[in-house]
């Protein structure tokens, strides 16, 4: 009797074994439709891509694409508990990447802003050799903040930062000015020279302001640049009055058409005002109405943003932080600096500085201001700080450069040899020109532009 049921557990036991051999693996989609957490660690994976996880947290987010791709070959051999597990395994590794990837882009911010400015000018196409080697630095860098090598990072984020600064004006001039000469040529081939020709020479001059300036001081890319832009808009716009024109004169307008065309244009834009468009009324008033309406919705608007803002900064901060910014805040007269609150962090952005003309010294004048700022940092002992210099646009962007940075650096010196602040907490940036914050046509402008800003991170 014993040997007949082995006999039946061993039929039973083949036939189990042949019938698995000759069962078809799952494909990825049947997998993602049976396993849920295979599924939910898929979706997790493709959220976390574009919120740009793999190049800020590159170390966790290739582990968790591991996992799923061990749950995958898990499931597709009829291993359930194995692909579940390898499932769970990846999200949760994917959440400390998610984790990290926060604290880089904290970290980061500036250095992706640029980064993000320098793709969309297409830096990525028209200079793949130096886009590839900051990237490369760039997933380095978040590397090292995945790692917890938070000084590190913000030791060589300056260097990331003017990398990227560089390759995005580099991307600009590159493509603005190629963009601009192939404006103006469609342009040309739809007769604008016939139909637009106050327009469509506008063009032609900016395009030509963009070429000596390059000519005379090929430093100038910024100048040439908004040259370039300009000459592309004009070269567009004058190819959009010319099909204008050439449509009114198919359709034989009269110049009362032409009119009413224009009146129903602004009709159109006035319909979510849900308000009648007075055109019984001059031309002027007409304007002039719906201008002041555009007004008062952009004034809400900001208004809005305004108060969500201060709202949620006030939310992020605790009582004895919110002491410590405005003990920062009171420490400044206007004519000395504007202090701005960022969540946690405090920007002295210091237009009352004394320097020469031309020189980076820290005067015996600049001492009552250097002694605020420093009252300032000792405020907040666990931060790091950020001192960027700026200059107007008076001088050549290369010379520029060089004072900005040596006011700067001359600032972090007064802090650590006078405030005792550690050096490894400074870190000193110069952007000449690059920075305005006001317009440099006045002197009132020009005397804001001309700072230094020193931003107390508490992050």
């Amino acid at each position: 009797m014993k040997t007949a049921l082995r006999s039946h557990f061993l039929l039973v036991v083949i036939a189990v074994v042949a019938g698995c051999a000759g069962t078809p693996k799952l494909t990825e989609d049947e997998v993602l439709t049976r396993y849920e957490r295979v599924a939910l660690l898929d979706q997790r994976l493709q959220e976390a891509a574009a919120q740009g996880v793999p190049d800020l947290a590159p170390t966790g987010y290739s582990r968790a694409q591991a996992h799923y791709a061990e749950a995958v070959g898990a499931a597709a051999a009829g291993r359930p508990n194995s692909a579940n597990g390898a499932a769970n395994a990846g999200i949760e590794t994917l959440n400390n990447a998610n984790e990290r990837a926060a604290i880089s882009r904290d970290i980061l911010r500036e250095v992706i802003e640029v980064r993000k400015r320098a793709a969309a000018a297409g830096a990525a196409a028209s200079l793949a050799p130096q886009s590839a080697v900051l990237e490369k630095d760039f997933r380095k860098l978040a590397n090292l903040v995945e790692r917890g090598r938070l000084e590190d990072a913000k030791q060589r984020r300056p260097a990331l930062l003017a990398g990227y600064e560089r390759l995005e004006l580099a991307a600009l001039k590159q493509g603005t000015v190629e963009a601009a000469v192939a404006a103006i040529a469609a342009a040309r081939e739809r007769d604008a020279m016939k139909f637009a020709p106050k327009t469509f020479k506008l063009a032609t001059e900016e395009m030509r302001l963009a070429e000596s300036v390059l000519e005379a001081d090929r430093t100038h890319t910024a100048k040439a640049d908004a040259h370039a832009r300009r000459a592309r808009f004009l070269a567009e716009k004058s190819a959009a009055i010319t099909e204008l024109i050439k449509d009114f004169e198919r359709r034989d307008y009269t110049r009362e058409d032409t009119i009413l065309w224009y009146q129903e244009q602004l009709g159109t834009i006035n319909a979510p005002l849900a308000t009648q468009l007075p055109v019984n009324k001059s031309n002027r008033d007409l304007v002039l109405g719906l201008q002041q309406s555009i007004r008062e919705l952009k004034q809400q608007r900001d208004d809005t943003a305004a108060q969500r803002s201060q709202y949620e900064q006030e939310l992020s901060l605790t009582a004895e932080q919110r002491a410590a910014v405005d003990k920062v805040q009171s420490l400044f007269s206007p004519a000395e600096a504007r202090v701005y609150q960022q969540q946690r962090n405090v920007l002295i952005s210091a237009h009352g500085f004394r320097f020469p003309s031309g020189r980076s010294e820290i005067g015996p004048d600049n001492f009552a201001l250097m002694n605020r700022i420093i009252q300032a940092v000792q405020t907040f002992p666990q931060s790091y700080i950020e001192i960027s210099g700026h200059t107007d646009s008076a001088g050549t962007d290369a010379s520029n450069k060089r004072l900005s940075q040596a006011r700067a650096d001359n600032v972090a010196r007064f802090l650590v040899e006078v405030g005792n602040v550690p050096a490894s907490r400074i870190i000193a940036t110069g952007y000449g020109e690059e920075r305005p914050v006001a317009s440099n046509e006045s002197p009132d402008g020009r005397a804001a532009n001309r700072r230094v800003e020193v931003l107390i991170n508490n992050n």
